[in-house]
């Protein structure tokens, strides 16, 4: 998921009084959510401007993210907060407090400080030129790699980011952000609506490119609810960690998978996670999801390829080298590989040897994700393979705090990817 975020400035503004009048016409464009910064406001100036830009956001379905004033997010009931790094640092049991924290960096290690201490995203930079650090030179696009390089958690760009910025990036091979900050590009904007487009297309490339998105991928099954919504449980999975999202319904009729498909596709967005739809390329077609998971049996890549276009992420089931091999020589984003240890939610799934599922991440360039039977007990045992991630089902969606079995599973998937041994 490639992501644009409004950092507001009100200095942006020819007249004070613009001020709610551009947040508007920000928050009807496609921006994934509104960082609040005003850092020269007093706390009780801050909460008045809060508390008006938060009625708005909430007319246009978008996220309001209370920058460094916690007291505030929490009297206006907002569960999103950025802190400056030095107050992330002492910021102690803000994952209680808060659903969603991000920081900013300002080096590598920072980076790696911020993602250890359970930070959901940070942002980096400042990588281009801008008027708003006149005199600092800029980190340049190598220091984004190294932040992206030694990071698995959500990177934002920050810093001079307009259409030909993104496209710089791009053009640099550098795609494993997750997005961009844009502050004065939109504050300053008459239509920030055409200014996200032209961001969002010149990054087209960017949500199949990043191998970040495979770490911890999340399948769901209904089997688990005991009389909960769907929507509840795959919230939990993405509070605590998720990166991806699979949605699997054999079961359903196209009008009501459609409906539920709506629900789920509109929490992931608000999450930054995207949605793979299992098997139905229909369904996929119709809400726009990011993807699709296809089997051996089902649809061919050939064909979902026309449905969805070559922007959509299409992943296919592989037992062997050959079935991995021919996904990818099909044009396959990625590869879904088990059953590694078994399958409770298919019970005559044949067990897939580690040797097997080496051989096929060996075989291939494309992301290789184990699924079949992973939970936080076994995933150890991966250690030492080149999967790019995890996908579980009972692992996540049938333990009773699925929020910090999915924050268990990520951090094991994240030292297999980093090839980081850890002690059983």
């Amino acid at each position: 998921m490639f992501d644009v975020i409004c950092v507001t400035s009100r200095k942006c503004c020819e007249k004070p009084e613009d001020f709610f009048a551009q947040l508007e016409k920000i928050a009807r464009s496609d921006v994934k959510m509104i960082i609040l910064r005003e850092k020269d406001l007093s706390e009780a100036e801050y909460f008045s401007l809060a508390e008006r830009a938060n009625e708005i956001c909430k007319i246009y379905g978008k996220t309001l993210v209370i920058h460094k004033y916690t007291e505030v997010a929490e009297k206006l009931g907002i569960r999103h907060i950025h802190l400056p790094f030095s107050q992330f640092c002492n910021a102690g049991n803000f994952h209680e407090r808060f659903d969603v924290t991000g920081t900013s960096v300002h080096s590598t290690e920072e980076a790696i400080f911020a993602q250890r201490h359970g930070a959901d995203y940070i942002t980096a930079g400042h990588i281009f030129s801008t008027d708003c650090k006149k005199g600092l030179a800029p980190r340049g696009i190598e220091f984004l790699k190294a932040v992206c390089d030694s990071t698995t958690i959500p990177v934002y760009v920050i810093g001079g980011i307009d259409e030909n910025s993104v496209a710089e990036i791009e053009m640099s091979g550098q795609k494993s952000f997750s997005g961009v900050c844009v502050m004065s590009g939109l504050m300053k904007s008459e239509n920030p609506s055409e200014l996200v487009k032209k961001i969002m297309k010149n990054s087209k490339t960017n949500l199949k490119a990043n191998k970040k998105i495979y770490s911890l991928y999340a399948v769901t099954d209904r089997h688990w609810l005991c009389g909960r919504e769907l929507k509840t449980d795959v919230e939990k999975a993405l509070r605590g960690g998720a990166t991806l999202v699979q949605l699997r319904e054999k079961d359903m009729n196209f009008e009501v998978f459609c409906n539920e498909a709506q629900v789920i596709l509109q929490l992931c967005r608000s999450y930054g996670v995207p949605l793979i739809i299992n098997d139905n390329v229909r369904v996929a077609a119709q809400i726009k999801a990011d993807g699709v998971h296809l089997g051996q049996d089902d649809m061919s890549l050939a064909e979902a390829r026309k449905i969805l276009g070559d922007d959509k992420i299409i992943g296919v089931t592989a037992r062997t080298v050959e079935q991995a091999v021919k996904a990818e020589s099909d044009g396959a984003d990625y590869i879904g590989s088990g059953a590694v240890f078994g399958m409770q939610t298919k019970g005559d799934a044949v067990k897939m040897s580690i040797e097997t599922l080496n051989s096929i991440c060996g075989a291939v360039n494309i992301p290789v994700v184990a699924i079949g039977g992973i939970t936080k007990n076994n995933a150890k045992l991966l250690m030492g393979t080149k999967i790019s991630g995890i996908a579980s089902v009972s692992g996540i969606f049938a333990e009773r705090d699925i929020e910090n079995s999915a924050k268990e599973l990520k951090s094991i998937a994240e030292d297999i990817i980093n090839g980081k041994q850890t002690q059983t």
